[in-house]
């Protein structure tokens, strides 16, 4: 979790803000339940205020290929990519956007999405969710909400995650 946050206030920290992007890594578990061990950040694609995008063929198979790459060398299942949303001009977009929504339906190995929403603030976080994951950091004054997505028969779920005393996460 701790890594996810870094990674979003990264972006967030940059010139005009930008989302960031990456891969998650875990395991699926004989009860069907899904336990995030990693996650990593990928360079690649262009990076703007509001979306991450891949434009062409030969960048979306070098997308594919680092992941496969990663989860053979941490001997972990790719399970699905992270991005995060900024706030820009007050405002976070609180959501799957359209394009999240497409890329995510699309690509055909990912089983999970996760969001990291990052905004500043005073610790008081509105609109908590049993389902989502929220919180503060008092060293940055940055707000926090994560929340994952999965696949089931064809549609998108915004699922349960919960994090514990161990640092992992597990997406119900």
């Amino acid at each position: 979790m701790r890594e996810l946050c870094r990674l979003a206030r990264r972006g967030y920290e940059t010139p005009l803000k930008r989302e960031t992007f990456g891969f998650v890594y875990g395991t699926l578990t004989q009860e069907r339940r899904i336990i995030v061990r990693r996650v990593c950040y990928y360079r690649g694609g262009t990076k703007t205020r509001t979306g991450v995008v891949f434009k062409d063929w030969p960048t979306i198979r070098r997308v594919i290929i680092r992941r496969r790459e990663l989860a053979r060398s941490m001997r972990l299942r790719f399970l699905g990519n992270f991005h995060s949303h900024v706030e820009i001009a007050g405002e976070v977009f609180r959501g799957l956007s359209g394009d999240d929504r497409d890329s995510f339906v699309f690509d055909r190995m990912a089983v999970i999405e996760v969001i990291v929403f990052i905004w500043p603030g005073d610790g008081r976080i509105a609109g908590r969710s049993s389902r989502t994951i929220v919180g503060f950091e008092p060293a940055t004054g940055y707000n926090y909400r994560i929340r994952v997505y999965a696949k089931r028969r064809g549609s998108l779920f915004h699922v349960t995650a919960r994090v514990l005393p161990s640092g992992v996460v597990i997406v119900f």
